[in-house]
């Protein structure tokens, strides 16, 4: 344990994500976090090695649903398919840090949490583990502490953090979030000195408990009567930042050392990757020609492109997506769509 810090640091990692912003690639039989990425290990491994390195296995826990427990298990092993604490409804990350927490409490009530997503790709174990460490030693204070990420450019696919005053040693606290702003918004908060929002959280098990409480009734209430699988199903379906932590005065962050990428969406996916001379994204078998600007991804097959410009081509899972670029952000929409019309279209 680190010098200076008392409390058990446990990690719970967030594998509930479906992506639907990366389908057809992340699907019903294949969610997010059991993509693999380079290595061949899975979004979910990956992060699983990282809470490895800050915590005993005894220590971790993976919430998730039960309809994922068994490709936890044939990814991770039977031993990680013991260590599942189940979400009796996919509710979003309000809920599911608030069941941790309360699971955590009953255990180890002076507990420290660390929460992490895994959908995200990190750079830097070593810078991780002393970031772990800051925040840990932050959230011995009753803060509640996000880890920030400095911006690489203005993006309308993150939350942004405006820091707020010093704290002890080189925390900040935040000021205010802001949800996802539009692109000429973003710019201006760059040059204000804002910050993403990673999604990466720690605090004191019981400090957070007593914010959730505060912060919203029906928090509260399902604390009061003992939680339970029905009434965890009524819960508001908000993320955790919108449900408690923009709710808090308690709230601090952590400038973040390590690198971070966000595997959130086809465009953040292929945010770094190479680009022909055309500017065309290519993953597969593809021959482009006469074509600039488009984005593919083929698991298979040949393709070849001829005089198109902007377009997506995206195949996998046996689904062929094809539509102009700039429509890959509407994706959820579509999904909804596709689902209202009856067939079965891989969620």
């Amino acid at each position: 344990m680190d010098k200076g810090v008392r409390s058990n640091l446990w990690v719970m990692l967030l594998a509930g994500g479906r992506g639907e912003r990366l389908w057809p690639l992340s699907r019903a039989e294949v969610p997010k976090p059991f993509l693999r990425m380079s290595g061949g290990k899975s979004l979910l491994r990956d992060t699983l090695d990282r809470a490895l390195s800050v915590a005993p296995p005894d220590r971790i826990r993976i919430l998730a649903g039960d309809d994922l427990s068994g490709l936890i298990r044939k990814d991770l092993g039977k031993t990680w398919g013991r260590r599942i604490l189940r979400e009796p409804a996919s509710r979003n990350t309000g809920p599911a840090c608030l069941l941790a927490a309360s699971w955590l409490s009953s255990r180890d009530s002076q507990s420290t949490m660390l929460v992490l997503p895994s959908d995200h790709r990190i750079d830097g174990i070593a810078a991780f583990r002393r970031d772990v460490a800051r925040a840990r030693a932050l959230a011995e204070g009753g803060h509640l502490i996000t880890f920030a990420i400095p911006p690489t450019g203005p993006s309308a696919d993150f939350g942004y953090l405006v820091p707020g005053e010093p704290i002890r040693g080189d925390g900040r606290k935040v000021s205010r979030f802001i949800e996802k702003p539009p692109q000429g918004r973003a710019r201006l908060l760059l040059r204000r000195g804002a910050l993403w929002n990673s999604g990466i959280f720690c605090w004191k098990t019981a400090s957070f408990l007593d914010e959730a409480s505060r912060a919203q009734q029906t928090y509260r209430r399902w604390l009061e009567n003992a939680g339970g699988a029905r009434h965890f199903a009524r819960l508001p379906a908000l993320p955790v930042d919108r449900s408690v932590l923009e709710r808090s005065r308690r709230v601090a962050m952590v400038r973040a050392r390590f690198t971070w990428s966000d595997v959130g969406s086809w465009e953040r996916l292929s945010a770094g990757a190479r680009k022909d001379r055309q500017g065309n994204l290519l993953h597969g078998e593809v021959v482009a020609i006469q074509s600039s600007r488009n984005l593919v991804y083929r698991e298979e097959g040949r393709c070849v492109l001829w005089g198109v410009d902007d377009l997506a081509l995206l195949e996998a899972g046996g689904t062929l997506l094809i539509c102009p670029r700039n429509r890959l952000s509407s994706l959820r929409q579509l999904l909804r769509t596709l689902r209202r019309k009856g067939g079965h279209h891989g969620f």
